[in-house]
């Protein structure tokens, strides 16, 4: 399995809320339709007036992680919806092999 794992900032808590309704509206409803998808999580750390966020996502491969981001895969792709609620991200995604779970996915 590999994760796949991207930063950004928002400007507070009010825009990590916008950012968390978009990535459900749009990241997970196309996620859910990748053949090889095994899961989300989005996380927030609030930090001196700004917040942290990272996505990771599990794929079970990296022909996997294509179908959802194309042959670009190491770069971010972020909607404008999104873009609209960040004040920077990083445009590098970086992959992990999953070495251990538990749960086991």
């Amino acid at each position: 399995m590999i994760a796949r794992v991207w930063q950004a900032r928002t400007s507070g808590p009010e825009t990590t809320e916008r950012y968390r309704q978009v990535f459900e509206a749009e990241v997970l409803a196309n996620l859910r339709g990748i053949d090889g998808f095994h899961g989300a999580y989005l996380l927030a750390r609030q930090d001196r007036g700004s917040a942290h966020i990272r996505t990771l996502t599990l794929f079970e491969s990296i022909d996997a992680i294509k179908r959802f981001a194309g042959d670009d895969h190491e770069r971010e792709h972020v909607t404008s919806a999104a873009r609209a609620t960040l004040l920077d991200s990083d445009p590098a995604i970086r992959h992990f092999d999953v070495l251990t779970a538990f749960p086991q996915a």
